[in-house]
């Protein structure tokens, strides 16, 4: 049985709607409801960050900038330890700009192994300070990851003080390893809302992805299969889990919800495949909004998932 341990950031600094940061607190919520108390059985931490509150965007192609460096380094740091320490990591995240901080953590914890992320999700979160139509930086995680800036589809001219911070966030961690991980290394799984510059990114460096039409056509079980086949080889492997994955159908808990998103079988499947290969390292749940839901559904969806795909203990 692994050793695990769960960590919970609830900024959502880079998201654009508020209500993020209460995620974390409503799965907690929902799992004593649905007796699954793992934050009373597991070793539980979390990451105290600043309120947002207390900040401005300052600018617009890259908002909030400079607290998400600092947020990320806190992750970086608190996930690099709790890899080092051998544990498994279990993640409750407020939006997901966060995931790029815990990535950033792992390369910490392994600057020389071959480190393999699935990114479930509806968005591609390909976009920089150089493309983003909003700026809002929880479309960004995996350029920074990829240290991609797409210059080459830029449409906006971020202000200098704004590249200089972009380049920082990048280097997040100890080492400043830059990129984290490389274009092979991703796969991308349930993306169906991205705008052109992102599809550019993903065809350009040939990184591999599964839409909902590949998903319908191949069948989940396939989609699985291969997957597993291309992280065979891995050293270490992160999976995220981007709510906003799920049909609005289930819940719109959500800060951007997208139709033709994953059932809830379809989501327990994945997880319970990808949780039980032998590299296997972490998993991030983010993005649930209460805010914006009625009843705590999508915290409710999360635990029902959780619960029927995954033994922590």
């Amino acid at each position: 049985m692994r050793k695990t341990k769960i960590l919970i950031c609830s900024s959502e600094v880079g998201a654009g709607k508020r209500g993020a940061s209460l995620g974390p607190d409503a799965v907690r919520l929902s799992a004593v409801n649905l007796l699954f108390n793992i934050f009373e059985r597991l070793p539980t931490e979390e990451i105290k960050i600043k309120k947002i509150n207390k900040f401005s965007p300052e600018n617009k192609s890259a908002k909030y900038i400079k607290m998400i460096i600092q947020v990320q380094r806190k992750i970086a740091r608190k996930m690099a330890e709790a890899q080092k320490e051998g544990y498994t990591t279990l993640i409750f995240s407020g939006d997901h700009s966060n995931g790029a901080g815990f990535i950033s953590g792992m390369r910490e914890a392994y600057p020389d192994k071959k480190i393999g992320v699935i990114w479930i999700d509806a968005h591609g979160d390909l976009h920089s300070p150089y493309t983003s139509p909003s700026g809002n930086m929880h479309g960004m995680p995996v350029a920074i990851i990829l240290c991609i800036d797409n210059k080459e589809n830029q449409t906006r001219r971020p202000k200098p003080e704004v590249i200089k911070n972009w380049d920082r966030l990048k280097q997040t961690g100890l080492l400043h390893i830059s990129p984290k991980i490389h274009p092979e290394d991703i796969v991308f799984i349930g993306i169906r809302d991205l705008e052109a510059q992102e599809w550019a990114v993903i065809k350009s460096n040939n990184i591999k992805y599964f839409s909902p039409k590949e998903i319908e056509k191949q069948g989940i079980a396939k989609v699985i299969k291969k997957t597993e086949e291309h992280f065979a080889d891995y050293d270490v492997l992160y999976v995220s889990f981007d709510v906003d994955s799920l049909d609005p159908s289930i819940s719109k808990g959500t800060g951007t919800p997208v139709p033709d998103g994953l059932s809830m079988d379809d989501a327990k499947k994945l997880l319970k495949a990808f949780y039980a290969m032998p590299n296997f390292k972490a998993l991030e749940v983010t993005e649930v909004n209460p805010l914006l839901d009625s009843e705590n559904k999508m915290a409710t969806a999360v635990v029902k998932i959780l619960r029927e795909a995954i033994s922590f203990y």
